[in-house]
């Protein structure tokens, strides 16, 4: 099979049932940073452990990234020595569903060329911040394997559906329901005779990246540096269907750079918008693409964005409208910029950690609709950029399930996968 077909299997390693409860971990996004330190410090065999961000450490405490990736090296080494994987002898392909409050999503697990990420065989449609994406990239070389997934799409049709129901009708390998949420993880081996049929299904379609944007960037950059090493050329990757996919909002919150009181602020907001107070977050959550609701010291507003001058796809997205009008013009965070001028609270953390967060450290909280399936396509298609944390794509591949071996750093003893 050529190394350049668009998703192709990988010799890639299973975590073994009787591991899955310990080293199974969510999106790193989907806890705050203070469940991640409690998740991390509870459970070393976490693969939280694994992926170290300055963010997860004690307030007050820093590190630089030599110290984080250090961090990473010593915790996947220990998964290593437990014996916490199963490695597979062949180049094989994966079907993984995730289920959750009764819906669920199933796609192929494989990897993808990171050549595909610049020819847009495999579109991309957020900014990426410079930092987290270094950070990323050493992570890469010197742990020397991943187990996180970016997450794809695709326009669904009808024959990715009849193979998927085949592949899908015997027993899993893998059914684990997570202890950290209502996940259940199914993982079933695609066979081996069947691995042409499931390659040359992608090789017309348009790949379009749902979440790791991050990740994705670290790769093509890994890519650059360690073109001796063939492993780096490609990205472990899951395609999803489009029609599989429930996208969440990512919620915002803010510091305001002048320091100006909640009065102050909320009249600079005024003099631009007509703003609502309202009783509280249910009435503030908007209903529809345009409406925003605000956190500001104890109270709810909410207030409508106005158009955008000029209508491209990703200037009438919410968060974009929210970014150029609201975010750096009057409160001065540059969240195309500085790193961590913006903070995200995934929907599915909840509101209440919107309302902590802010009132812990004196932050505006933004509530913002959900960006669709479609608005992301469309913003791929046509090669622009959303704000980071546009779109939170539920449930996200957890890590720790699947494992590729890149052969350097801690693996340079290993085949790579």
């Amino acid at each position: 099979m050529s190394e350049e077909r668009l998703i192709a299997p990988f010799a890639g390693w299973i975590v073994k049932p009787q591991w899955a409860d310990l080293v199974i971990s969510r999106a790193h996004d989907t806890f705050s940073p203070d469940q991640r330190r409690e998740i991390a410090a509870a459970n070393q065999y976490s693969y939280m452990n694994v992926t170290r961000s300055p963010e997860d450490l004690m307030p007050g405490h820093t590190a630089t990234i030599d110290e984080l990736v250090a961090e990473g090296v010593a915790a996947f080494k220990r998964l290593l020595a437990a014996g916490a994987f199963e490695p597979s002898d062949e180049a094989l392909f994966y079907v993984y569903r995730m289920t959750t409050i009764g819906r669920s999503q199933t796609g192929v697990v494989g990897t993808v060329p990171v050549s595909g990420i610049l020819d847009r065989r495999v579109r991309v449609h957020e900014n990426v911040r410079p930092d987290r994406t270094t950070l990323l990239t050493r992570h890469l070389m010197e742990v020397g394997a991943t187990s996180s997934p970016i997450a794809l799409t695709f326009r669904n049709g009808p024959d990715y559906s009849t193979m998927i129901d085949e592949l899908t009708a015997g027993t899993p390998t893998l059914d684990h329901l997570a202890r950290d949420s209502d996940v259940r993880h199914e993982l079933w081996v695609v066979p081996l005779e069947r691995t042409e049929e499931v390659a040359s299904l992608f090789d017309d379609r348009i790949l379009y990246l749902t979440d790791g944007h991050h990740r994705a960037a670290a790769a093509v950059a890994a890519a650059a540096q360690m073109k001796d090493n063939p492993a780096f050329a490609r990205i472990l990757a899951i395609a999803f269907p489009d029609d599989h996919l429930r996208i969440e909002a990512f919620h915002r919150v803010v510091a305001d750079a002048s320091g100006r009181s909640p009065e102050a602020i909320l009249a600079a907001l005024r003099a631009a918008a007509e703003i609502d107070e309202v009783p509280g977050p249910n009435e503030a959550r908007p209903t529809r693409s345009s409406e925003v609701g605000m956190y500001l010291a104890g109270r709810w507003y909410r207030f409508e964005l106005p158009r955008p001058a000029t209508e491209t796809p990703v200037d009438r997205l919410d968060v974009e409208r929210l970014r150029a009008w609201v975010i750096d013009p009057i409160l001065g965070a540059d969240e195309l910029g500085e790193s961590g001028a913006v903070g995200y609270v995934a929907e599915p953390t909840g509101i209440d950690s919107l309302v902590r967060r802010c009132t812990t450290d004196g932050l505006i909280g933004f509530v913002v609709h959900p960006t669709s399936v479609e608005e992301l396509m469309a913003v791929a298609d046509a090669g622009q950029l959303m704000p980071p944390k546009s779109s939170y794509v539920a449930p996200k591949p957890s890590a720790g399930v699947f494992l590729r071996v890149l052969g350097t750093g801690a693996t340079a003893y290993l085949e790579p996968s």
